[in-house]
């Protein structure tokens, strides 16, 4: 079978609602991250959940001279880019051509005026808990405490702060890893939640963000020596959408006959640290042993975007692994569903 690699990755940096990259539609965060390719893609796959409609893919190709690429934009909410990257693999695999795959949030250019506006994730007569709510929820079923997100959450600024991408595009430079230890038992919790323990500090902020990694048969050309191996999107309890990453790692696990500790570099994306905690604790992890370099409750949450940026950190934590190392990205999504990616160093 023909093996599909990573030929390049960049991502813009990842700024706070409404702040440094406020003035920048989404359209133009992705021609951002597009400029940064090596070479112009025969296909663009990419995920956007709160734009302002139409083909945000194909105007952002446009925008950096694509005009020959096809286009495609996906919404799977916060597993948008990490869906998009599979079905690139996917297609760069069946056809042979090259795919540019990622995505890209706004959600300043969305709601300048700071009214938040949300589409229902379930139709009538499911559970549509609001997110927080929901990883107030979790934690509850999976007895974890405050003080344990709270500890996890410093954990991801301090490993943020230790590990700055090198992958940034763009004008800007990321605004959110801080020194969080003085924010622990100092925040109230968000929710009304009558067993509540999220809090600021272990829900990670809305952000502005595009991240883009380029995918194509191996053949004779450069590229990072790393395979993408497969994917998966599977669908969960919608009660609980924060523990979808779980069964959606489970699931590739299964596929390839492999158990997670086959599995050298894990990233999850942080969207609360509760469901971070909840899908190591049912999958037996040490939540010690994964996302190394931090995560979104460092950076913010740029929905569409965030699993491609947790998927360049996994990239450049296999930079330095022994060959045949595996590595996962994996994303909990609302509406209860999960998605993951499992990537090889060649």
């Amino acid at each position: 079978m023909t093996r599909i690699v990573v030929t390049a990755g960049a991502r813009t940096a990842i700024t706070g609602w409404h702040r440094a990259q406020a003035d920048l539609p989404v359209d133009q965060l992705a021609a951002t991250v597009f400029a940064a390719m090596p070479a112009q893609p025969d296909v663009v796959m990419f995920g956007n959940t709160v734009g302002p409609g139409g083909n945000i893919a194909r105007i952002a190709g446009l925008a950096v001279g694509w005009q020959p690429a096809g286009a495609l934009t996906l919404d799977a909410q916060c597993g948008s880019s990490l869906v998009a990257i599979g079905q690139a693999a996917g297609h760069a695999r069946l056809t042979g051509q090259t795919v540019v795959a990622g995505g890209a949030e706004s959600p300043s250019a969305a709601w300048p005026d700071g009214k938040r506006t949300q589409a229902a994730f379930t139709p009538s007569g499911f559970p549509d808990p609001d997110m927080t709510e929901a990883a107030d929820h979790l934690a509850a079923d999976y007895g974890i405490t405050r003080d344990q997100q709270e500890a996890y959450a410093v954990q991801s600024h301090h490993r943020a702060l230790a590990q700055p991408s090198e992958r940034l595009v763009g004008d800007h430079t990321d605004d959110g890893p801080r020194d969080a230890q003085k924010l622990v038992n100092r925040l109230g919790t968000i929710t009304r939640h009558p067993r509540a323990t999220v809090t600021g500090l272990s829900a990670a902020r809305i952000a502005d963000a595009a991240a883009a990694v380029q995918l194509a048969p191996e053949n004779d050309q450069p590229h990072v020596a790393i395979e993408v191996v497969d994917h998966r999107l599977v669908g969960a309890d919608p009660a609980l959408p924060g523990i979808g990453a779980a069964p959606a790692i489970e699931a590739l696990l299964c596929a390839h006959g492999l158990s997670v500790m086959d599995i050298g570099v894990v990233d999850i994306v942080e969207a609360y640290a509760a469901q971070v905690l909840a899908a190591c604790q049912h999958l037996g992890l040490d939540p010690a042993s994964i996302n190394r370099h931090g995560g979104a409750l460092a950076h913010g949450h740029p929905w569409a975007a965030s699993g491609a940026i947790a998927f360049l950190t996994t990239l450049d934590q296999l930079a330095s692994a022994p060959a045949g190392t595996l590595g996962i990205t994996a994303a909990a999504i609302a509406g209860g569903m999960g998605a993951a990616v499992l990537v090889r160093k060649l």
